[in-house]
């Protein structure tokens, strides 16, 4: 098992299970038998879906499931026919509080049928993979068109078990990660490789000066958004919003669409401060942002952890939302060109390597009051995706917590349009809809003035 993925592991608490959490709206529901054949004929060549995670006395491993059954793991919930979106909300929240079975596979996908069509309802630890890697698996999973899904999937091949790597490996394997991230290998016939004392000279300093920053960075304000007090969770998610609205108000902004959603979570969260009587121009509000290492070794696989975090200060001072997306998209860029992604990711392989007790306390350092949340963008399918013959109408997915952080913030594009996600510790923030409808709210006052400035313009 990587460091990384081995790290993602062991931060999941009693309190706080490390479940990414993901919705599938078909438009038409397929019989659990259908589905099953389906998940476990497409699956079949993932090694990873069919292994455990296990400590013992050789260290942290993938071991395959000697009893593994696609029916433990495809399941079905009943659910009132006239069932709410509260009701539902409520459903996907007792799911994203429960722990998964650790003597099996940690994933599940639970179908919720509703009328004609179905809710399938996918939970699965972060230490199987990121979001990027998740989508890839999509993509291979899922069909262009209805009918795709009748010709024949993937077919199951037999397991065979992983070479095993030793921590010296690994440790090789990390240096050329950082290596390659800090500054790209020349080109073939472009001059010599400077020997390896030189490199690893210039690895450490690049990381050295990001350890030095981290270590600066003052404490948060204390909020009532901080902090996780229990294992219930609760959920909520908006209406798609058209990339179409979205591009032309971050145009005019002059940000990019990422930034000018960071944005509005900002204000969001500036005006869930005021309802509760704190002066947000007085807070200092982080979130931790997940960004990808491309040039990485296992960038574009279809499993395991493959980013860094950047930790953003979110301007909630600011009132002019034109500066307000400026100063994120600034902040933002200024992450980008620096190694703190990349740090976080060496510092985070490296704890994953460690035995316990040390490993549980470097965890701690390394998250414990370093932000009130996650916020997390995934780019997903660009057009419709079908699965078991049945039309994907809609996804969702909810980003996981670690430690003590109680809020998790996801946006995720499917099919020219983008969703926002916010899970939350359910006594820090019992009903997150409110928050997702502020931050929505924000964005929809914000067009008017963009088309104004471009007519300006």
């Amino acid at each position: 098992m990587s460091g990384i993925d081995a790290a993602w592991w062991h931060m999941s608490r009693p309190h706080n299970p490390l479940v990414i959490v993901g919705v599938l709206q078909l438009d038409a529901a397929p019989t659990l038998k259908a589905l099953r054949e389906c998940m476990d004929t497409r699956l079949g060549g993932e090694r990873r879906w069919r292994q455990r995670p296990v400590r013992d006395a050789d260290g942290d491993h993938w071991e395959a499931d000697p009893r593994f059954r696609i029916e433990r793991h495809v399941t079905r919930l009943p659910l009132p026919a006239d069932a709410d979106g509260a009701a539902r909300r409520a459903l996907i929240g007792r799911l994203a509080s429960e722990p998964l079975d650790p003597e099996h596979p940690l994933w599940q996908l639970v179908m919720v049928k509703a009328g004609k069509g179905a809710t399938l309802v996918l939970r699965i630890h972060h230490c199987y993979a990121d979001g990027a890697a998740l989508v890839r698996l999509l993509q291979a999973i899922t069909d262009g068109s209805a009918a795709g899904s009748a010709a024949a999937a993937v077919a199951t091949e037999p397991l065979a078990p992983e070479a095993e790597v030793g921590v010296l490996e690994e440790l090789a394997r990390l240096f050329t990660d950082a290596e390659r991230a800090v500054v790209p290998p020349p080109a073939e016939g472009h001059g010599p490789v400077p020997p390896m004392a030189a490199r690893v000279a210039r690895v450490a300093v690049a990381l050295g000066r990001e350890a030095v920053r981290l270590t600066d960075m003052p404490d948060e304000t204390p909020t009532p958004l901080k902090g996780c007090d229990g294992p219930d969770k609760a959920v909520a998610w908006s209406a798609p919003l058209a990339l179409a609205d979205l591009r032309p108000v971050a145009r005019a902004f002059g940000c990019s669409v990422h930034a000018l959603m960071l944005s509005c979570v900002a204000a969001a969260l500036a005006g869930e401060l005021r309802s509760r009587g704190q002066d947000p121009r007085r807070a200092e509000l982080r979130l931790l942002v997940p960004t990808p290492l491309a040039r990485t070794r296992r960038a574009q696989a279809s499993a395991g952890n493959h980013f860094g975090l950047v930790n953003l200060a979110l301007p909630l001072g600011i009132a002019n939302p034109v500066a307000r997306s400026w100063e994120v998209q600034r902040r933002l860029e200024a992450l980008t060109g620096s190694h703190q992604a990349l740090l976080m990711h060496v510092l985070l392989s490296l704890v994953g390597l460690l035995t316990e007790p040390w490993r549980t306390k470097a965890l701690d350092l390394l998250l414990a009051g370093k932000a009130t949340g996650v916020a997390t963008t995934v780019p997903g399918p660009p057009a419709a995706r079908y699965l078991a013959g049945a039309r994907i109408a809609d996804m969702m997915f909810w980003v996981p917590q670690a430690g003590d952080i109680g809020l998790g913030v996801s946006f995720l594009s499917y099919d020219g349009s983008l969703r926002v996600g916010v899970m939350s510790d359910a006594v820090r923030l019992p009903e997150p809809q409110r928050l997702v409808e502020r931050l929505v709210g924000e964005f929809e006052r914000l067009r008017p003035l963009a088309r104004l400035m471009s007519t300006q313009d």
